[in-house]
């Protein structure tokens, strides 16, 4: 004979198990309609490009249209903030990068959401390489050259950013603490006008991988790479350990996909195993090869670890400078 308690935990069990059948029903037959991909940047960008490469894998994979919306503005928040007050039934995703999820957070108290509770991780796509780059005036063949000539001489180098609080701004202070030097910061409205100044020499150096280009039609010297591996477009560029700074631990910069917070297990799990299947497709490979750039394919899970690791180490260095950004 079955005892009231046992009868009342048995209850609890089969209304636990009937309240998950809508939320897998909803999973199983996702996507039933067009899905939003906000990038909360402007159009024609390394973001956008990604959305886009992103949006048709998941569109001939799943059978709906994926339309990208670029939402821009407020260093990224503007469109963060459409997608954090958005249902969490996966039909408006978020284009979001180590800018918008491990830097902003750090830097501004007056964001219009919670980047850790409004948002959930889903999938990692792509890896950016950025890479020690100065004026072929720099007397410096090396990266060891380079830190010893900017240890002489403090105050007197400048190094450029698209913007305060931006990856190129950050990755310049790591440079600062790593090497010991003392190299001012210069910050412009974006990356056109910094590379335009580091080219003519205006500024000293430049971390980013917005130069490459002008860099091989030698314009830029690149010293060295940030990333923790070579990029096989520069075989023969130098890691930072390589080149005897291991004591450089900027994180790489990386694009990633995210929802509203609350989303649904299964459905995060869908959508992160469509999304590794897409980028992993040849042809995209290729194409996230040649803007200096490799694919990462990793669980819901490891992302969100990953971005917890890095709003430290970025939010470190943002006591540590006392950097800050209100708009």
């Amino acid at each position: 004979m079955m005892t009231p308690s046992r009868r009342r935990a048995l209850g609890l069990l089969t209304a636990a198990s009937l309240a998950a059948l809508p939320q897998l029903a909803t999973a199983q037959a996702y996507p039933v309609k067009p899905v939003k991909i906000i990038v909360p940047f402007a159009a024609g960008g390394r973001a956008d490009a990604l959305a886009r490469m992103l949006a048709q894998g998941l569109q001939e994979q799943m059978g709906q249209p994926f339309v990208v919306e670029n939402r821009g503005g407020a260093s990224g928040s503007l469109g963060s903030d459409l997608v954090a007050k958005a249902p969490p039934d996966g039909y408006t995703l978020l284009l979001a990068s180590t800018g918008t999820q491990a830097i902003l957070p750090k830097i501004t108290a007056k964001l219009p959401y919670d980047a850790d509770r409004d948002f959930t991780p889903i999938a990692l796509m792509v890896e950016s390489y950025s890479f020690i780059g100065v004026h072929p005036g720099v007397k410096a063949a090396n990266l060891k050259e380079f830190v010893d000539l900017a240890r002489a001489r403090p105050g007197e180098f400048n190094y450029a950013s698209s913007g305060v609080g931006t990856y190129n701004h950050f990755a310049g202070e790591f440079f600062n603490i790593a090497a010991g030097t003392k190299i001012t910061h210069i910050a412009y409205r974006g990356s056109g006008p910094s590379v335009n100044d580091l080219v003519a020499g205006h500024v000293q150096m430049m971390i980013g991988g917005e130069f490459v280009e002008v860099a091989q039609a030698g314009k830029v010297c690149i010293l060295a790479t940030t990333n923790p591996q070579r990029w096989p477009g520069l075989p023969d560029i130098p890691t930072m350990k390589e080149a005897g700074l291991a004591e450089f631990l900027a994180p790489p910069l990386w694009f990633g996909l995210l929802g509203p917070g609350g989303m649904p297990r299964e459905l995060v799990e869908k959508l992160n195993q469509a999304a590794n299947k897409a980028m992993s497709d040849p042809k995209t490979v290729e194409r996230v090869k040649a803007a200096a750039s490799i694919v990462r394919s990793e669980s819901a899970d490891a992302f969100a670890s990953l971005i917890k690791a890095e709003q430290k180490a970025f939010g470190d260095v943002a006591k540590q400078t006392n950097m800050k950004f209100e708009e």
